[in-house]
């Protein structure tokens, strides 16, 4: 890591520790918009750390993972992640970086897209889409018949409809309608870019959010293990305790590598072998942790009560987005069957080295 991406993570990390806490958590999961800690976030400039057209990708990648590993770390209530993807997505399509809460929307059965009067129609609905009552702009990428194409929507434009929904993590997860919805702006998507940049882009995004809040409940139970006293001795002192306490931070050691490997090596199209490695070992990572770290705590870490449960239940949520670990491990598959067994180790090595 660079010491830019040095000065953002001590930055990023001194924000959210004094901005983020459980007031403003439970304070989101009542539906309260947690507008002045947006403001902070938006002047800091984290939203647009993809967008700065002044550095290369791979280093664009580099400084934006602390700002994700820490939005995990702290449970962080805004859509920074989406919304730095959407700017990162506006600016490779040839469009301007936006101001404001963002979210975005990759096609799927459910929604079609087509050209009309030289602009770009949306019809149809999507469910679990992040954080879209909240959002000013959402970003669609999609197809028109072969031609891949990248649009913008405004919140307040006709035909759009949002029903309100959520994860068990009490994030926003809405269904969006449109109805003849007709994009502010759209373009042609480059060739050499990503036939599935939403997926793609927020599936690495999503992964340094599962190792951040990961790392915070390694940090958590190992205090908790030091605290908790039982038969006289804290229950930290104990083999079991101890073994699993090893376990859960060398799964965390494992997804870290993976995720941070990703971005290191991440360029403009990204890589489907380095976000599909790191979204299956974060997601591996975020079971085994959750599961690890409410055994250790016991039945208090499963009380409301407690603060465990603010990161586990976002875990146990971020595994399922942007490609659950079933759908990447097919991509891995397919690239594997279409490289064939004699290249299939060559280049694996050519990509470790």
């Amino acid at each position: 890591m660079s010491n830019e991406s040095d000065m953002i993570r001590e930055s990023v990390n001194r924000m959210f520790s004094q901005r983020v806490d459980r007031q403003v958590l439970d304070q989101l999961e009542a539906g309260v918009w947690p507008g002045e800690l947006w403001q902070l976030v938006e002047e800091s400039g984290f939203s647009q750390v993809l967008s700065n057209e002044s550095v290369d990708a791979a280093e664009g990648w580099q400084n934006a993972y602390p700002v994700f590993h820490a939005s995990g770390f702290y449970r962080l209530p805004l859509p920074l992640a989406e919304t730095i993807v959407a700017n990162a997505l506006l600016v490779l399509a040839g469009f301007a970086p936006r101001n404001g809460p963002m979210t975005l929307i990759q096609q799927d059965g459910h929604l079609n897209l087509h050209v009309e009067d030289n602009g770009l129609v949306l019809n149809g609905a999507v469910a679990s889409i992040p954080w879209a009552r909240f959002a000013k702009h959402i970003v669609i990428a999609g197809r028109v018949g072969t031609q891949l194409v990248l649009g913008l929507v405004e919140a307040t434009s006709q035909g759009l409809q949002i029903s309100h929904a959520q994860n068990i993590a009490g994030e926003p997860r809405d269904l969006v309608s449109f109805n003849d919805t007709r994009c502010t702006e759209y373009a042609g998507w480059c060739e050499g870019l990503p036939d599935t940049p939403v997926t793609l882009f927020c599936a690495l995004a999503r992964a340094a959010m599962m190792v951040g809040a990961a790392q915070s409940v390694l940090q958590q139970s190992v205090e908790y293990a030091n605290d908790r006293v039982q038969f006289g001795k804290s229950i930290g002192k104990y083999q079991a305790t101890q073994q699993s306490l090893a376990i859960l931070a060398g799964e965390v050691a494992c997804a870290q590598t993976a995720t941070m490997a990703a971005c290191q090596a991440a360029t403009s199209a990204l890589s489907v072998f380095d976000v599909a490695v790191a979204k299956i070992r974060a997601g591996q990572t975020a079971g085994v942790v959750a599961n690890i770290a409410h055994q250790v705590h016991g039945a208090f870490g499963y009380t409301h009560e407690h603060t465990l449960h603010y990161a586990t239940r976002r875990l146990w949520s971020w595994r399922a987005e942007c490609g659950a670990e079933s759908l990447w491990a097919a991509q891995l598959g397919r690239q594997a069957i279409e490289r064939g067994g004699d290249k299939f180790w060559t280049a694996l090595v050519a990509r470790a080295s």
